[in-house]
């Protein structure tokens, strides 16, 4: 029955997105130390040696504030995966494989009697997660809130599934009856003896109906707090400790007798603490940071308990009083409070005089020269009325001031102060600023706009000629300018201008080029007078007129020999300049490269020098463009095409005619004088050796000149045979024509002796 109920339920997630628990067991949240020490632990306890065991999914952090469940956020242990809670996030349900026990947890099962006629056992409990830590307290007590739930509820109350939980408290002082002599802080309200909660003691399902006023159901609340059938109104853990001692708790959760549907207990964020020292005032206002009005006190109440004794300090750590409460003005303050043994300090509480009656002049002021101002703070705080008094002994609530240093302190119903100062200057009187004296160009005048700052407006203005007007079209002279404002402050400035010196203009460049009819030269013409400027010039031959030139220079290009000079420049006020100078082109004949032998064939291991004449740079290339060599003369012994490119002391430049060497082998006979055909198998042929040889022909005669052999072929051989008898031991003679790879014809006659 249960395995279909949780199969049931596992699929029972409304897809309505309404306000809803929220889980998390992602870093840092899966982390239990870093649960305990950031999210659990409140004021007054130092927590060490922490310890889970169980599976991560059973643990992590949850926000139920925008649920019914009463806390806020903290800490979710679960005997199954805690995202089962999360309407949208569901966990992966079933079961876990989880082997942790505690024993116990199984007592604390089987301590909760059944309702009347009724009776259960806990055979076992499953899926336990345990959550331990060390803990220091600074104080006498212990405290922390909770609450249990389960999906269990509304179907197995007292039967053997009778889920559990229970936070084990041991340590100095405390003995019960649990492992270690711990006492467990997980009961009911007001049971004597304490009765433990489990889904049995807590309940409200009729019959089964135990401490209904803790019990909060939760049937149809899926869409905000999933799989928790019901659950326990929030429920505070408390305990007597010893402040400094260090205790151990042992939080844990476990399914009864199966493990089936899952239980819950949500750990309140910040709620386990030992109670730190409390202080009140009675104004009702926060005891950390106190404003109370000017001249007044506060009464400071510190509360540690029965029996405590205190002392308080002053910001000089001066003990001022031993009682519990301390009336006290403007001032930092501290308590330190024994409690059965354990010094607790407060926070530092902090007490401020204000409601001071206050105001500004604001920032310092500047007027006018010769003028004032009114001068009419608005006062805000203190009580009223209030009466003022100014350093010039005056005491009205405003003033009309002028140039001075000025104090005012406003003093309110109960001798409150307030003060403020104002310091008040002139403006300066008006700066006239005509720019740096300037020249300008001859024959011409300048537009003068003086730059007027300070002073106010309107001005006035008068010329050393005569002229009121702001601004003038001025020539060269000596000029002074007197500005006024309508205060009658004034100020003065001069001004110098004169002309230009006549401009100058000059030529330069010009050059040697070559006479190539594409290369050209350039001639600069600067000029330093107004723009535009025109110009007249020549090349010693011809006047050349340019006009309008809107740059201060000109170029001229050409390839016309000659000497440039300048004939005249002037601007455009007609200003004639000085010039000087001169451009001298000079054309150069271009050199003509010419190469000898312009066709050549050599032997090989032979070579051949090419040149085409002397000039400053060669460069030899191949026809391929190949560079070869840059020296006057090029030596080839290998075939190939050649041209060259050369330079003279003018730099001019020309390319030569391609020329072709040609290389071809030697033709070369190697003719014994003698062999000895007498069958000794040594020299019995007369064998003729040759090296390029492309045709061979010889001819063999006795001394009558009757022909004994001929033969085509330079490896056909004579046996020193006629007609198939051997020759007489003797000489004979032979001609010989070849014709050789390099295409000529070779003759050689010679003797040859036949030796027996």
């Amino acid at each position: 029955m249960k395995n279909n109920l949780l199969i049931f339920l596992s699929f029972f997630i409304l897809a309505e997105m309404q306000a809803q628990i929220i889980i998390d067991n992602t870093p840092p949240y899966d982390d239990p130390t870093w649960l305990v020490n950031n999210v659990l632990l409140g004021g007054g306890v130092v927590a060490s040696n922490h310890s889970y065991q169980g599976e991560a999914v059973q643990i992590g952090w949850f926000d139920a504030v925008n649920t019914n469940l009463g806390i806020n956020n903290g800490i979710v242990m679960c005997t199954g995966d805690i995202y089962a809670l999360d309407p949208v996030n569901v966990g992966a349900g079933g079961f876990i494989p989880n082997t942790v026990n505690d024993p116990d947890l199984l007592a604390v099962a089987n301590s909760v009697p059944g309702m009347i006629g009724q009776s259960f056992s806990v055979s076992s409990i499953n899926d336990v997660a345990i959550l331990e830590f060390d803990f220091i307290p600074t104080s006498d007590s212990l405290e922390f809130r909770y609450a249990f739930g389960s999906q269990e509820y509304f179907a197995f109350e007292n039967t053997q599934y009778n889920d559990v939980f229970g936070f084990f408290l041991s340590g100095p002082g405390i003995a019960g009856p649990w492992a270690n002599g711990a006492i467990n802080l997980a009961n009911v309200p007001g049971t004597n003896p304490p009765l433990p909660i489990t889904i049995s003691s807590v309940c409200n399902d009729p019959p089964d109906v135990m401490n209904p006023q803790y019990f909060v159901s939760n049937q149809n609340g899926l869409s905000i707090i999933a799989d928790a059938d019901g659950f326990t109104t929030v429920l505070t853990a408390n305990a007597l400790v010893q402040c400094g001692a260090t205790y151990h708790i042992k939080l844990a959760i476990a399914d009864g007798s199966d493990s089936g549907l899952s239980s819950y207990v949500w750990l309140e964020a910040g709620s386990f603490s030992s109670p730190p020292l409390n202080i009140i005032d009675n104004l009702g206002i926060d005891s950390a940071y106190m404003s109370i009005p000017c001249n007044s006190t506060v009464v400071l109440t510190a509360n540690g308990g029965s029996g405590a004794t205190y002392q308080w300090f002053d910001a000089s750590s001066v003990v001022f009083s031993t009682d519990s409460s301390v009336t006290v003005g403007e001032g930092t303050y501290v308590v330190s409070a024994d409690i059965l043994g354990c010094a607790v300090l407060s926070d530092t509480l902090t007490v401020v005089e204000g409601d001071f009656p206050t105001f500004s002049f604001g920032p310092d002021l500047m007027i006018p020269c010769n003028s004032d101002t009114l001068i009419n703070p608005i006062v805000t705080g203190g009580t009223t009325p209030y009466t003022y008094l100014w350093n010039t002994g005056q005491s009205d609530s405003m003033l009309t001031l002028g140039l001075g240093n000025y104090q005012l302190t406003v003093t309110d119903l109960y001798g409150c102060l307030g003060s403020d100062d104002l310091d008040i200057t002139y403006d300066v009187a008006p700066s006239v600023d005509l720019g740096a004296d300037f020249n300008i160009p001859c024959n011409t005048k300048s537009l003068v706009v003086p730059i007027v700052v300070g002073g106010t407006a309107p001005y006035s203005y008068v010329w050393n000629t005569g002229d009121i007007s702001s601004s003038l079209d001025l020539p060269e002279g000596s000029y002074q300018l007197t500005v006024t404002d309508v205060y009658g402050c004034s100020g003065v400035d001069d001004l110098e201008i004169t002309y230009d010196a006549i401009p100058t203009a000059d030529v330069s460049g010009g050059g040697s080029i070559c006479d190539d009819g594409e290369t050209t030269t350039e001639v600069y013409f600067n000029f330093n007078g107004l723009l535009p400027w025109n110009l007249v010039f020549t090349d010693g031959n011809i006047n050349y007129t340019t006009t309008n030139i809107l740059l201060s220079n000109y170029t001229h290009t050409t390839n016309t020999a000659g000497s440039y000079e300048i004939i005249q420049a002037d601007d455009l006020n007609n200003c004639i300049a000085s010039n000087s100078g001169v451009a001298n082109v000079i054309v150069n004949p271009l050199p003509v490269a010419v190469i000898t032998p312009s066709e050549v064939t050599v032997y090989e291991n032979e070579t051949v020098e090419l040149t085409a004449g002397t000039y400053t740079y060669y460069e030899w290339y191949t026809v391929n463009d190949s560079l070869v060599s840059n020296e006057e003369i090029l030596t080839v012994s290998d075939s190939g095409s050649f041209y060259i490119w050369v330079q003279d002391e003018n730099g001019c430049e020309d390319l030569s005619e391609i020329v072709i060497v040609n290389v071809v082998p030697i033709t070369q006979l190697f003719i014994p004088n003698s062999f000895t055909p007498n069958n000794d198998e040594h020299n019995e042929l007369f064998v003729i050796k040759g090296m390029n040889v492309v045709t061979f022909s010889i001819k063999i005669f006795d001394r009558w000149g009757e022909q004994l052999f001929e033969s085509d072929s330079i490896d056909k051989y004579w046996d020193g045979k006629f007609n198939t008898k051997k020759v007489q031991q003797g000489a004979y003679y032979y001609n010989i024509e070849v014709l050789g790879e390099d295409k000529q014809i070779f003759e050689k006659s010679g003797e040859i002796k036949v030796i027996y």
